[in-house]
């Protein structure tokens, strides 16, 4: 509507009656995406900064911001610590390999989930043992569905 006012013909009243309303709009959308993205931002740098105990090999376990952790690193998380990434549960403190998360960042859903561990890794008598094995680890790629997962671990036999 406000374009249309740009030809003399079919003009009707002034410019600004338009642009005028068309320009507060879009400036305060404008803004109000602005800030969203600087919460969002914050956000995000505050989770980044969380502090997580990383298993090393050798040494103490150590403490890393969620953001210097990759792939491969043997995190250990706390009873109602925030989960940083996606992690395969190799051993709980429950003797049967049994947890219990909550999903709710990833469907909204508020009830806990039971995940149990591999059993190859739970019957481990330490943490510290989990670099003396070999094994692999399958994973599919990323999908949509978050409901469904397929990954296999295998442990290799030394000859």
């Amino acid at each position: 509507m406000a374009t249309s006012q740009f030809i003399p013909d079919i003009r009707i009243g002034y410019l600004y009656t338009y642009w005028g309303p068309l320009s507060f709009v879009l400036t305060v959308t404008i803004f109000r995406e602005a800030v969203d993205d600087f919460r969002r931002h914050q956000r995000d740098k505050e989770v980044n900064s969380q502090r997580y105990r990383r298993l090393v090999r050798g040494r103490d376990s150590e403490l890393v911001p969620s953001s210097k952790l990759r792939v491969g690193d043997l995190v250990v998380v706390e009873k109602d610590q925030r989960v940083p990434a996606d992690l395969v549960l190799l051993r709980t403190t429950e003797r049967s390999g049994a947890c219990f998360v909550r999903t709710d960042q990833l469907d909204g859903e508020t009830d806990w989930k039971l995940r149990l561990a591999v059993p190859a890794t739970q019957k481990l008598d330490s943490d510290t043992q989990l670099f003396d094995i070999k094994a692999a680890l399958f994973v599919e790629k990323p999908q949509r569905d978050i409901h469904s997962f397929i990954g296999t671990f295998t442990r290799v036999r030394e000859a």
